[in-house]
């Protein structure tokens, strides 16, 4: 067995609102990201722009859909799935999509830019802690910190 590895981290804007799908009792939501990119050519900068499919199952599925919405920009984390299918007419197509296994709202509320606001996992859906307020505990600096 070969030691490979499929692996895909990104940071982008969702182009229309997810869609939301039951199949076989199972949660899956499809959405494309828009990732932009910056560089410079013969001196002059220039932009552009990728749009890549997604797809999420389970409970990720149902939290990309209750938490997400066009123009919304998350990070996701998973794996590239290779589809392959024949048209109707005849012809060979095939696609990639990045199969999300976690998932980051990035940006406040109306999607523009910022700190994070949580983070979910396919493996992970327990409620979050929240951070601890060291003020409170009488904590300044990390040199007050026990540990």
């Amino acid at each position: 067995m070969a030691n490979d590895l499929n692996k895909v981290m990104m940071i982008g804007r969702l182009v229309r609102d997810p869609e939301f799908k039951q199949v076989n009792d199972s949660s899956v939501v499809n959405f494309t990201l828009a990732n932009g990119r910056t560089y410079s050519s013969q001196g002059q900068k220039k932009e552009e722009t990728g749009f890549f499919d997604c797809v999420a199952w389970g409970k990720l599925a149902d939290i990309i859909k209750q938490y997400t919405a066009k123009g919304k920009q998350i990070a996701v984390e998973g794996r590239l799935q290779f589809s392959s299918w024949e048209t109707p007419e005849g012809k060979k197509a095939s696609k990639v999509r990045i199969f999300v296994e976690n998932m980051q709202l990035l940006g406040n509320a109306s999607g523009g830019g910022g700190g994070g606001e949580s983070a979910a996992s396919r493996d992970d859906f327990g409620q979050s802690m929240p951070e601890p307020d060291y003020n409170d505990m009488g904590i300044q600096d990390d040199e007050d910190i026990p540990f």
